[in-house]
């Protein structure tokens, strides 16, 4: 496990709320959220683990 698991919760999170609209963010807008609101947090990083939430819950982000 890594010492992103609660960030991962919430990503995973605002997916499936995001799954149901009709349409979804891109992962550059999903990434901004999050780096706005922890500007410690690495881009990449952030987008990695949208990138495999979205994976997991067969959602497509573009």
């Amino acid at each position: 496990m890594d010492d992103y698991n609660e960030l991962r919760q919430q990503i995973g999170s605002d997916l499936d709320t995001l799954s149901r609209m009709e349409r979804p963010k891109s992962i550059f807008e999903l990434a901004d959220d999050y780096l706005l609101g922890d500007p410690s947090l690495k881009r990449q990083l952030v987008e990695d683990i949208i990138k495999q939430e979205a994976d997991k819950r067969n959602i497509e982000i573009h």
